[in-house]
């Protein structure tokens, strides 16, 4: 197995140049399975989310997607044999090779940032009270981006946010058509995942 230690780790300048990449294409590939990390190269990708596998998936992953330069996310709440604590995040910065991580859990958003990963906190958008929550939550975890969910009730939640407090956010979830990811996009979102491979290479018309 190929060495991957602290070599996929984001500095300021490929922040920087995701966000930019995410401005003009915002859909980020959620992956389901280690194959797809190659759709996803082939879509121009330079930011994927892994959703769900073992520790061993993510190795792979990680791996092809360093021969693509592309950067790993994975949702650390659902990968199996990595310990949810923070020996657990820093062994994954440090042995594994991944960015960043996706986690509902503050404690592990910390322990990221401790780590030098980038942490992004999943924020499901249930009801008045969940935003409520869900607000106090991020503001604790000191998270890098917060992911909204579902990305669909974001349009029409988007004027009871606090979008500042938020920002930079990106949305997941029920997506499933270009007019859906541009609603989403309209409403401030930086970018939406999406598993839905038809969206990979979806494209704004920007007047730059």
């Amino acid at each position: 197995m190929r060495k991957l230690k602290r070599k996929n780790i984001i500095s300021a300048a490929d922040a920087n140049t995701i966000f930019r990449h995410l401005r003009r294409r915002p859909a980020i590939p959620a992956l389901k399975h280690v194959k797809e990390i190659e759709i996803a190269a082939d879509c121009g990708a330079r930011l994927v989310f892994l959703l769900t596998g073992t520790i061993r998936d993510l190795t792979d992953v990680c791996e092809r997607a360093q021969d693509h330069n592309i950067k790993v996310f994975c949702h650390i709440d659902l990968i199996q044999g990595i310990g949810k604590d923070p020996a657990g995040v820093d062994w994954l910065a440090t042995q594994i090779g991944a960015s960043g991580i996706l986690t509902t859990r503050s404690n592990l958003a910390r322990a990221a940032k401790s780590a030098g990963l980038v942490a992004i906190q999943r924020l499901f958008l249930l009801d008045s009270e969940s935003l409520k929550t869900g607000i106090d939550i991020v503001s604790s975890s000191r998270a890098d981006a917060v992911e909204i969910l579902p990305a669909l009730v974001l349009p029409s939640l988007a004027h009871r946010l606090p979008i500042r407090e938020l920002s930079p956010f990106i949305a997941g979830g029920l997506v499933e058509t270009e007019a859906e990811l541009e609603a989403v996009i309209s409403a401030g979102a930086l970018g939406v995942s999406t598993s839905k491979k038809e969206l990979w290479t979806f494209e704004r018309a920007l007047s730059d």
